[in-house]
């Protein structure tokens, strides 16, 4: 039986806890949250499969040739927006300000957008989350090893 120098026994659990660390962080945790939000979506819906299945025929439904459906609000497709509306800085004065109410949700407008746009905005949306989850991975695993350290320090 070999034994181990306890350098190199140290110099392997740092390896051992980093490359768990980085698994946890780039590969567990993200796919935990993509499964828990997609499991929070199908409840809604119903099951599952007739989730993606229904928005499958969403997207693609009556749409011509290498297009699909999108939801997009007024705004984004070139209709006024709150800046449009504001008044210039000089132009403020007691007389002209007035409070209204909170403007009301801008309805979903379906239009036809190219195949390319829509993927292109799927992935940057999935890449996005994908970065929150390893960033969320990130601070938790950092706040768990440092209450881990102060429980060790307080029964040493």
């Amino acid at each position: 039986m070999y034994s181990i120098s306890p350098a190199w026994r140290v110099w392997l659990r740092t390896a051992f806890q980093v490359r768990d660390l980085l698994l946890q962080t780039f590969v567990i945790h993200p796919a935990l949250l993509f499964f828990v939000l997609f499991l929070l979506l199908s409840h809604h819906a119903g099951s599952s499969g007739e989730m993606l299945l229904r928005q499958a025929e969403n997207l693609v439904r009556d749409a011509p040739d290498g297009q699909v459906w999108d939801c997009r609000t007024p705004t984004a497709e070139g209709g006024t927006t709150r800046q449009d509306l504001s008044l210039p800085p000089h132009a403020v004065t007691p007389d002209n300000i007035r409070v209204t109410p909170a403007p009301a949700v801008a309805p979903c407008v379906n239009v036809v957008v190219r195949r390319e746009d829509w993927v292109s905005g799927m992935n940057s949306v999935l890449s996005s989350l994908y970065l929150c989850g390893v960033i969320f991975s990130v601070i938790a695993s950092l706040a768990i090893r440092g209450i881990r350290r102060r429980a060790q320090r307080g029964n040493s």
